[in-house]
């Protein structure tokens, strides 16, 4: 079991700031905590938790190792210096192993990386589609793009990262837990829709730390939305008018995510990512209103 020093002049950090500085989402630090005893921190008199300086160190060193392909269940009982020897090791070695083949699995991310020397093979049907059909991996590091990430994409995943070192997880939605399962496993996760960039950044190891929310802007105007909303279209099902109610909706929400960010330093973490799954809800849905525009011969007014 570690100790940690216990001196009341100590410094002690909030699990909001914990969670920043550590690059180590809140969520994951209270699992780490209850499964599997890591960092426990002290409580205030109000329950609310605080972290020390060590800690910090602590948790940055089992984010390193657990990066580079340690156990996570190995590295719970280990004490703080044996930890520090064994990130040095890491530290010596260079960085990553240099990727040297990719497999693309998905139907956006497999058109990814055109001319790229690297792609040693594509598949652009679901991920599930390719585990049945194939299941085999002979390359560096795996790029698996799917929706949403049930338990079967997980697992898929968990079980591929212990045959390749690097295993990049595409998304558009998914739960803290689900996302906390892969950061254990030391997959590296990207809400999708992802660009070579974000890719290669991956794969030279370059950004370890979470992705902030793509600036995406908005292609509709809120009174384009209202016009198209109360437009009669050809179309018998009412999409555009359906469409463009939803988008209204998922557009103030987007906003009000992002002006909640920092009210609370507890919960800027959470609220980043409401911002970042309702832009990526949007810009699906943006997609959707362009189509059935297009279908049902509506002249719609796209911002500049």
């Amino acid at each position: 079991m570690r100790h940690f020093s216990d001196r009341n002049d100590m410094q002690h950090f909030s699990i909001g700031a914990t969670a920043r500085m550590t690059q180590i989402p809140a969520h994951t630090l209270r699992k780490w905590e209850s499964r599997h005893g890591i960092a426990v921190p002290v409580r205030t008199n109000t329950g609310r938790r605080v972290y020390t300086e060590e800690q910090l160190e602590l948790l940055r060193l089992i984010k390193l190792l657990t990066a580079n392909g340690h156990a996570l269940s190995q590295l719970a009982d280990q004490e703080i210096d044996a930890l520090r020897a064994l990130a040095a090791l890491h530290q010596s070695e260079p960085q990553r192993t240099k990727v040297r083949s990719l497999t693309l699995i998905g139907p956006s991310v497999s058109r990814l990386l055109h001319g790229n020397p690297m792609i040693e093979s594509r598949y652009g049907g679901e991920a599930a589609e390719w585990l049945r059909e194939s299941g085999k991996v002979g390359t560096d590091a795996v790029v698996i793009e799917s929706p949403t990430l049930g338990d079967d994409i997980v697992e898929f995943a968990q079980e591929i990262r212990q045959r390749v070192p690097l295993v990049i997880v595409v998304y558009a939605f998914a739960a803290r837990a689900k996302l906390s399962r892969l950061g254990d496993a030391g997959i590296t996760a990207i809400q999708g829709p992802a660009n070579d960039q974000d890719v290669l950044v991956r794969l030279e190891g370059v950004d370890d730390a979470p992705r902030e929310a793509k600036e995406s802007p908005r292609r509709f105007s809120t009174m384009e939305l209202a016009r198209i909303a109360r437009l009669n279209p050809r179309l018998q099902c009412e999409c555009p008018n359906h469409i463009a109610k939803l988008l209204m909706d998922i557009s103030a929400f987007e906003r009000y995510s992002r002006e909640c960010a920092g009210s609370s330093p507890a919960d800027t973490a959470l609220h980043r990512q409401l911002g970042d799954i309702s832009a990526a809800a949007r810009r699906l849905f943006e997609d959707a209103l362009i189509a059935v525009a297009e279908a049902d011969g509506l002249q719609i007014s796209l911002r500049d």
